[in-house]
Order: structure tokens, then C-alpha cells, then sequence
């Protein structure tokens, strides 16, 4: 029937879910287009332009251009309804063009230019692609001049146009509809759903309780206690328990009857109308009444969860993006579920979202767990900086108190403690200058644990110092003696806070602890006194050699002005607003990592990135060693073609503290040592990608790269920057001079980017780099650098230059993944160092390997 004769004739409607559709004469309003990616028998996308009452098609086998003129073959296929262009799905294997279909970009398109028969000029305004492009027919290969039937290749070319971008973010490799926001493999697994969410019928059956053993006929409660887990030294073992990740968020419990829905914390405080999007999100579940257990949590872009990036979308009104990570169903319909078993009230848990059409792209979300493996799978947890895990009992039933069914093993220590004076701030800090928190004991007396200083960025220090003004009282509410009281204001013990530390000393204070958030969820007289020594948390970030480190002082007064015997100037000043890290806190940083990032420095000359008064101030590259760099750094005279000049290099942690005295923020080795300076003993390829330039490009490049070395019979080890790429290390004997080994490294990089031009260029011109991964070889010159292992970067975010192993490197993990808040419990959880055999790797370049680059 006319233009949808062949589309037809294709297809089994009996078998297949695509829309026989209809044939619509002309084209009313904008002109649609959609991009499919399609998984079939190969994988594809096609382009459907909405044109004479239909979808015109062209299969793309490599995908659409996004560089200028890029030239990709585009394959005419049969002409598709209108109601195609809201397809997503997966069509049976069977069936015609079998596979699962995403709806990969959509929205509307004009023509420009010539537009005739054989040539197609247009522009597409979408949600991923926006700019002109040209579609012409091929002559020849093939294609049969003037037959309608066989000229089907056609080329697709990206023209130049205004809008710069001319691609999405991630290009081809974005794996996310902009229908639903799944995957392919979320689509594969759930089948067909369309965009159109909000009153779609559910999209599988829903679960029955009245089968699920254990459950009692009983109404809705209008209240229930959480159960809560028990702290734990150790991940329990055996068939009976199950593992789920920890989330660092508000635990919440849902209660929804009729569609009306009330969200309340672990102490019945009603939040509802602090997660307005959350309750619009559970209204919508295909059932009368429910009550689910879970956590509210605001995501990073790597999936894992942050208390104060929460407190700060609270603090901002900004809770649109978040989530509720749910984990239990206690009651569904007319049953309470308390009785049944934890897997079986899981596995109705799952059903249910499943059958509101929920997934990982939705607010609402099912926290899946594993059945065995807890010990690998806490590990993993901690690698991966994650707060630790739940284990939970299988068979168990929920209990509303504190049980051993469920424990909590942590990957650092954080607790809660009441909040029971503060002091008055130092040198240029505002609000106040540290925390005395406290714990009640089993006889209902405050006992002091100790002052936090740390993690507050400069909103919570107004904001906390607006409350406790209010709870001024005259007297301590601490039992017993407070060391150094000075300048300190007494508070009523009403208001909570969570603090991570590294460990207790004797007496019970925390050592090394920062500020993680104010606990508005918690009573303070359920806060009490931990009798917790476990093994794992004191040894959490590893052995220290910081004898002046105290038990959690005020690090504005004298105790925190002194480490290693570096008197830290403005040691309250905050170098990075976003998180509140202070230069004290930066210093404390690099003590505790000192054993990971000495290695990499003693005795290279440095050049440092210094900003004296934070990120966001003025900061500056410098080489040589100036007056506000203590005399005590070591220093060596090298020559240059001006003349001597001076460089710094370290030998011990206080070597690294005067250097955070002095405002450095990041840390640049050269790759030779002070006692052989001409002979460099390493290599650095910096894989840098341009602009919207995909993570899986530079991944791509890293594991070809290493590929290639390896066939030169070199070792590479990989690492994080802290930026938006990657480095390769190539550890070498030290024989070659500076300028033989730069050349070495740029005749491989340049050998490398001629392979494969489409992605990679060892050019530096920025044309030359557009949508590329730019391989600098530049870094191997003698006095270039690169940022160290295990430097903090002048980024926001406070994130860390960090070595991993290869196995780790993956879509998720990306390069800004470690931060100085989370590499402390990656560390603590590494069975070995992941540079492990960087040593025995050591190779000369020898006249094989530059012969095999075109060297010789």
C-alpha cells in the first residue's frame, strides 16, 4: 500500500511490537526526525527524516558525522510510518530486523540548500545532534545510474555550520535514550516502554501478596519504626546473608495510601515537602497502599552517593535529582510484609518497580544486592570509595529496632555526635573555629569526644553558626573537664552532626575528623557513646607517622599550626570552598598518604601549581623556589641556558607540609632524579581528549597505546589526572639522553595517531585536536613535568592524580573519580599497590625500539 508497501510486506505484526501505521499525506508543522540505534544482526543507527507523509530511512553503519567533513555511508532502507519515530523496543530475534532498538536522538529537521533527488541538504535541531549536514547519492559501486532500486548508498557529510558543537557529549558511544534514559542493556532486559511514563499502564505483573508467606491480612500502619543495622568489624560469611551497598544519604520510609504520599525519617519527622519530586514519583506506583524502606541519596555522575552533596541540594532547594534508592517493602495492599522473609519481600520489592516501569534511570530506584562473596564484595566497595556495605540476614524478618540481622561494615570510620559548644574563629575564617561534640553515655551524661575544624564549607559555617548562637547556655553541658577552653561558647545539646575520622586514640578521641553534615534526622539522646574498637577502623587509612597530629583540636589553634614541626600559617583557610578543605586539612591529606605519594617524588626536581589563598583565587606555575617557600626544602642549581637556576624536591612528609604551607596545591616531578638529572627514567604519554570528546575514546586509545608499547617490549602503568584524561607511565632504565628519549616518545605517539587518524593526533594545534585524543609527548622533554601520583589537583572537587591497575580502568570509573575525600578508603582497601612491578619493568630504549618507530 503505497510507500509503506515494503515496510509492511517485512513485517509480522503478530510477532513484533513496531506500529503497522498509517500513511499521512504532506507534512504538517516542523518536520520530525529520529536516530535509532539499532542492535540487530550488526549494529547500526538509522536516520529517519519525517518527509511526505513518512519516515524516509537510511541505515548507518558506523553511525552519524560529527566532524566536519566526515564523510560515513548511508544505506537507504524501506520508508517507516510517522508512528515509527516513537518506537522503542526490542524486536524478536525471528523477526525481520531482530535486536533491541533504542531511541537514541530525536527532533526536528529543515532543508537547506539543493534538495532534490540525489542530494539532500539539511539541518537537524535535536537533543544530542545539532547542525547541517548533506546527504548525496553514491554513483557507481553498485549503484545502478537512474534505477530507483539499486542507487540506495548514499554518503552522510557533517558541513561546517555555527553551532560548534556538532555532537553529543559522549558522540556515537552515548548509550542513553533520550526517550526513557536507558541503556541498550536496560532496554534488552525490560523490553518495550515508551517516554511517555506518567500514565502508561505497568509494564509487567504486579506481585500478589497474599502468596508471600508469612504475611498477615492487617491495615496500612500510620507509623513504623526502621529497622536498624549493628556496626561491624567484619563482613559475616555464609549462604544466609545477603550484601548490599551502604548509601551515604537521609533514610527514609515511604507510606503511600490512595496516592497520597508522606516521606519520614528514621525518627518520624515528616519530609514530605522537602522531596516534593520524590512523592510525585511514588504517587504514580500501580498500587492502593504500600510502605517501602530505603534511602534518599543525591548521585554523582559515577554513581555513588554524597552526604553533603544531599545537604547541599537541601540547602539550595535543589531536589529535583534526587534519588530514593528503596530496599525493602514492608506492606503492599491489604498484607503487612514484616513477617516474610527478606529475600521474598525484595524479590515483590523488584517486582513492583518492574511493573511501574521503573529502572535505573528513573528517581525511584531498587537496590539490588549479592547472595555470596561479601568479603570480596566490601573490598571492591572500598576500592571503589563507596561508605562500605549492609549485610542482612536472608531469612530474616523486620524487626523496628537496632538487630545483628543486619551489619554494617564500614570502609571508614564516620559517626554521630551531638554538637556541645564552639570557639571562635581564627585568622580569616568566618562563623566559628571548630566543633566540641560529644556522646551521652549509658547514664545519660554528655562525654566529650573531641573538636572538629574541618570539612565545612563556607555556607555551613554561616549557617551553623546562625543555630548554635541560639543555644547559648552559660555552663558546659559536657561531664567532666574539656581541655583548653578558651575562646570557647557553651551550646544546649540539641543538634547533631556526622564526622569522619581516621581513627581513636586511648582516651577516645577522634583523630584527623571532618565535618560531613548536620544530622536533622536524628534525636540526640539516641547518640550515644561508641563501644566500638574494631581492628578495620583503626587500621581504615593505613599506618601514620604524624605524632602531632592530636585527637581532633581545633586546627586554627596551636595544636594544629604545628606538623612535622612546619608551622602552618592560616591553617584554617580554605583552599577548596566547594568541600571546605583547609590547608591544615590538605596537610593532614598528605601525612596520611605520605607512605603512597613519597615514591613518586623524593628526590625529582618539582615544580608547583601555588594558589596562597585557594582554588579560586589567583594561582600560578612556578619552577624556582622564591622566599615563600621554607629554606628547609631541599634544593638543587641546574643549568640552563640562562644561566643556574634553582629547583625544590622533597625528601620526607615535612618536605610535603612547607610545601602546603607555602599555598601548593598541585605537585609536578620532572622524570629524572636529582642524582642522574640527564638521564630521565620514566616516560609520560598524556592522553588528552578535546572537548565533548567520549570517555570510552580515551579508553580505547589507553588500551591500544598500552598495546603498542607492549609490542615495543615496553611496560605501561596507568593513572587517573584529576582532569579529563589519562596517563601512561613507561618506567626505563635510566641510559638514554633527554633529547633521545623526547624523540622516541614523540615517534611513537605520532606512529600511533597515523593508525588511527579518526580518533587520535600527536598535533597540538587545537584544529588539529577537534574530537580527537590529543597524545602529548611534550611532558618528556628536559624540564617538563607531569602532576605526581597521588597529588591533589587545583580543580574543583579536590580531586587526586591516582595509579591504577588496568583491570580497574573502565566506562564508570573517570578520571576526576578520587578526591582527598574518598582515596583515603581506596587506599585502606588495597591488598597491594596497583603500580605493583613498576621496578622490575624498567627497560632501556634500545636501537630495536627506535628502529621499530622509524628512528634508525
Amino acid at each position: 500500500m503505497g510507500r509503506l508497501e515494503e515496510y509492511r510486506r517485512k513485517r509480522d505484526f503478530k510477532r513484533t511490537s513496531e506500529p503497522a501505521g498509517d500513511e499521512t499525506k504532506g507534512t504538517s508543522g516542523r518536520r520530525r526526525f529520529v536516530i535509532h540505534k539499532h542492535a540487530a544482526s550488526h549494529d547500526h543507527f538509522d536516520l529517519r527524516l519525517e518527509q511526505d507523509g513518512v519516515l524516509r530511512s537510511w541505515a548507518l553503519p558506523k553511525g552519524p558525522s560529527l566532524e566536519s567533513g566526515e564523510k560515513r555511508l548511508a544505506i537507504e532502507v524501506e520508508d517507516h510510518p510517522l508512528s515509527y519515530a516513537d518506537f522503542e523496543g526490542v524486536i524478536p530475534k525471528e523477526a525481520y530486523g531482530g535486536g533491541t532498538v533504542m531511541l537514541w536522538d530525536r527532533g526536528h529537521w529543515e532543508p537547506t540548500g539543493k534538495h532534490g533527488k540525489g542530494r539532500i541538504d539539511f539541518e537537524l535541531h535535536g537533543e544530542k545532534l545539532k547542525g547541517a549536514w548533506t546527504l548525496t547519492r553514491l554513483q557507481g559501486r553498485g549503484n545502478k545510474k537512474g534505477s530507483d532500486k539499486d542507487d540506495r548508498q548514499w554518503l552522510l557529510i557533517k558541513r561546517s555550520d555555527d553551532e560548534g558543537a556538532t555532537g553529543p557529549r559522549q558522540g556515537v558511544d552515548d548509550d542513553r535514550s533520550v526517550a526513557s534514559g536507558r541503556s541498550m542493556r536496560q532496554i534488552a532486559e525490560q523490553g518495550e516502554r515508551k517516554a511517555e511514563a506518567p500514565g502508561a499502564e505497568p509494564s509487567g505483573a504486579l506481585p500478589d501478596p497474599e502468596r508471600l508467606e508469612g504475611g498477615r491480612r492487617h491495615a496500612l500502619p500510620k507509623e513504623v519504626r526502621p529497622q536498624l543495622a549493628t556496626l561491624s568489624s567484619e563482613v559475616p560469611e555464609g549462604d544466609d546473608w545477603i550484601h548490599e551497598i551502604k548509601f551515604d544519604g537521609y533514610r527514609v520510609l515511604a507510606r503511600v495510601e490512595d496516592g497520597d504520599v508522606r516521606l519520614t525519617t528514621r525518627n518520624a519527622k515528616d519530609w514530605t515537602h522537602r522531596f516534593p519530586e520524590l512523592a510525585e514519583c511514588l504517587a504514580r506506583l500501580p498500587v492502593k497502599r504500600a510502605l517501602l524502606d530505603g534511602e534518599v541519596v543525591s548521585l554523582g555522575r559515577d554513581g555513588t552517593s554524597s552526604f553533603r552533596r544531599l545537604q547541599e541540594a537541601l540547602s539550595r532547594g535543589r531536589t529535583d535529582r534526587l534519588v530514593y534508592q528503596v530496599f525493602d517493602l514492608l506492606h503492599l495492599e491489604n498484607r503487612d510484609l514484616r513477617q516474610v522473609a527478606l529475600v521474598e519481600r525484595k524479590q515483590a520489592l523488584a517486582q513492583l518497580l518492574e511493573a511501574a516501569g521503573l529502572d535505573d534511570a528513573d528517581k525511584l530506584r531498587y537496590s539490588d544486592h549479592v547472595d555470596s562473596r561479601g568479603e570480596a564484595f566490601f573490598d571492591k566497595a572500598c576500592r571503589l570509595g563507596l561508605e562500605g556495605i549492609v549485610s542482612k540476614r536472608a531469612s530474616s524478618h523486620y524487626q523496628a529496632t537496632r538487630s545483628k540481622q543486619w551489619r554494617k561494615v564500614k570502609c571508614a570510620n564516620h559517626e554521630e555526635f551531638v554538637i556541645g559548644g564552639y570557639t571562635d574563629p581564627g585568622g580569616s575564617r568566618q562563623g566559628f573555629g571548630a566543633l566540641l561534640m560529644g556522646a551521652f553515655d549509658d547514664e545519660g551524661r554528655l562525654a566529650y569526644a573531641g573538636r572538629v575544624g574541618t570539612g565545612f564549607t563556607t555556607r555551613q559555617l554561616d549557617e551553623l553558626a546562625g543555630i548554635l548562637e541560639k543555644l547559648d547556655v552559660e555552663e558546659s553541658p559536657f561531664n567532666g573537664p574539656v581541655p583548653d577552653t578558651r575562646s570557647v561558647h557553651w551550646v544546649r545539646p540539641e543538634r547533631v552532626i556526622e564526622v569522619e575520622f581516621t581513627e581513636r586514640t586511648r582516651d577516645g578521641r577522634l583523630r584527623h575528623p571532618a565535618f560531613r553534615g548536620l544530622r536533622e534526622d536524628r534525636d540526640p539522646e539516641e547518640i550515644r557513646v561508641s563501644r566500638s574498637q574494631d581492628k578495620r577502623d583503626r587500621n581504615a587509612v593505613g599506618k601514620r607517622s604524624d605524632p602531632s597530629a592530636g585527637s581532633g583540636s581545633d586546627p586554627s589553634k596551636a595544636e594544629g599550626d604545628q606538623l612535622l614541626g612546619v608551622r602552618l600559617t592560616h591553617a584554617d583557610r580554605v583552599l577548596y570552598p566547594d568541600q571546605g578543605l583547609t590547608k591544615g586539612d590538605l596537610a593532614r591529606f598528605y601525612l596520611d598518604i605520605q607512605e603512597w605519594i613519597l615514591p613518586h617524588l623524593v628526590d625529582r626536581p618539582l615544580s608547583l601549581v601555588r594558589c596562597p589563598e585557594g582554588r579560586t583565587g589567583e594561582c600560578f606555575f612556578q619552577k624556582h623556589p622564591n622566599a615563600a617557600i621554607d629554606k628547609r626544602v631541599p634544593r638543587i642549581s641546574l643549568a640552563e641556558k640562562q644561566g643556574e637556576a634553582e629547583y625544590l624536591y622533597v625528601q620526607s612528609a615535612a618536605d610535603l607540609v612547607a610545601l602546603v604551607q607555602a599555598g601548593t596545591l598541585e605537585i609536578h616531578p620532572w622524570g629524572s632524579r636529582v642524582d642522574d638529572l640527564e638521564r630521565p627514567d620514566n616516560l609520560v604519554f598524556d592522553l588528552d581528549p578535546a572537548p565533548n570528546v567520549a570517555w570510552q575514546k580515551v579508553l580505547h586509545a589507553a588500551a591500544t597505546l598500552r598495546d603498542r608499547l607492549a609490542s615495543l617490549e615496553l611496560a605501561s602503568f596507568v593513572r587517573t589526572t584529576g582532569g579529563k584524561g589519562l596517563h601512561l607511565v613507561v618506567p626505563l632504565t635510566p641510559e638514554a639522553q633527554w633529547e633521545e628519549a623526547k624523540a622516541f616518545a614523540e615517534a611513537v605517539a605520532r606512529q600511533h595517531a597515523q593508525d588511527d587518524p579518526g580518533r587520535l593526533t600527536a598535533n597540538m594545534a587545537k584544529t588539529q585536536r577537534r574530537g580527537r585524543v590529543f597524545i602529548d609527548y611534550l611532558r618528556n622533554a628536559r624540564g617538563a613535568t607531569a602532576v605526581a601520583s597521588y597529588s591533589v589537583r587545583a580543580k574543583k572537587g579536590a580531586p587526586v592524580c591516582v595509579p591504577l591497575r588496568w583491570d580497574e580502568l573502565n566506562a564508570a570509573l573517570h578520571s576526576d573519580r578520587y578526591t582527598t575525600e574518598n582515596l583515603r578508603r581506596r587506599l585502606a582497601a588495597l591488598k597491594e599497590d596497583p603500580w605493583s612491578g613498576f621496578e622490575e619493568a624498567r627497560r632501556p630504549i634500545t636501537a630495536k625500539m627506535r628502529k621499530a618507530v622509524g628512528l634508525e
